[in-house]
């Protein structure tokens, strides 16, 4: 990964209705290593590392790193959300002339299913648009990962291509900030507007 352009890293932390997505601390080491050795969380992506083998590699604070975002409830560390940048010879299939930026994201198994990856991963892509206006974001993932399609679809991901690697079909998807902007506009606009195209009416007071 290089740097996320010419950003100052880190930013300050973001807030969210919930959530605050910051760097990594110290007290973060242990759900850092839960998160990895998790069955659950590494079902799709080549499966669980040994827990003995995270303690070694990981003696004090987890690396702190461009790109790297711990999400925090009250206090206590859920996920993390990684923004890497990937140069087009290591991007390998998909995209492999431009040098975008990956979005990425890992959430603990007790924090799945209440809307926090939905909620950290659009507080990210908003930052990243203000900051780097323009430029698009990918997301990869396995088609069988039906929670992480979903989301893709939620976050305004626009299908690529798909294509096979490590054993199964992967998804390539990718956004950006004035696409985000157009749809969330046209929703707006949907809600709005009747069938018709004008302003629903009012609908008239009972006397």
């Amino acid at each position: 990964m290089t740097e996320i352009g010419f950003v100052a890293w880190p930013p300050a932390p973001i807030r969210t209705e919930r959530l605050v997505l910051r760097e990594p601390e110290a007290r973060d080491r242990a759900a850092v290593i839960e998160l990895f050795a998790s069955p659950e969380v590494g079902t799709y992506i080549g499966g669980p590392r040994p827990r003995d083998e995270l303690e070694r590699a990981m003696p004090g604070a987890p690396e702190r790193r461009p790109g790297l975002f711990i999400v925090d409830l009250d206090g206590a560390m859920i996920g993390t959300i990684t923004l890497d940048r990937r140069e087009p010879e290591s991007q390998g299939p998909g995209r492999p002339d431009s040098k975008e930026t990956e979005l990425g994201y890992l959430f603990l198994p007790e924090a799945w299913g209440h809307g926090y990856a939905a909620e950290a991963c659009e507080a990210v892509l908003d930052w990243f648009a203000g900051a780097l206006p323009g430029e698009p974001v990918t997301l990869r993932t396995q088609t069988a990962n039906l929670r992480s399609m979903r989301l893709a679809a939620k976050l305004g991901f626009t299908e690529v291509e798909r294509f096979e690697a490590y054993g199964a079909e992967q998804w390539l998807g990718v956004w950006s900030g004035s696409q985000a902007e157009h749809a969330r506009l046209n929703d707006y606009d949907g809600a709005t507007r009747g069938s018709s195209g004008r302003p629903p009416r009012p609908e008239p007071r009972p006397r």
